[in-house]
């Protein structure tokens, strides 16, 4: 590009910020219109859960033998506990 007359020349130094003030658009008009021609929302998607946890809550990822992860699932399903649910309630059993 080197050489190349792309138009410019001696203008940019004319080029100055518009001293006209801005117009501004309600937000509730540009969505009206995005949405009659189609355009998806840039607003995030809200997640909807089911409860508020009582408290924060960490990872905890273990990689137990298949027939102990068997018992545990099994014994969350029957007794109709979460896995936290249940990992609290052996706990609450075995004192800890």
């Amino acid at each position: 590009m080197t050489g190349k007359n792309l138009g410019f020349g001696a203008k940019l130094d004319q080029i100055k910020p518009s001293t006209e003030p801005e117009v501004r658009i309600p937000d509730s008009k540009i969505d009206e219109v995005a949405d009659r021609v189609g355009f998806p929302s840039r607003e995030p998607i809200q997640k909807v859960v089911r409860r508020a946890p009582s408290e924060g809550s960490a990872n905890l990822n273990i990689r137990p033998p298949i027939s102990t992860y068997n018992r545990f699932v099994t014994w969350a399903m029957e007794n109709r506990l979460s896995y936290p649910e249940a990992l609290k309630e052996l706990m609450d059993r075995a004192n800890i």
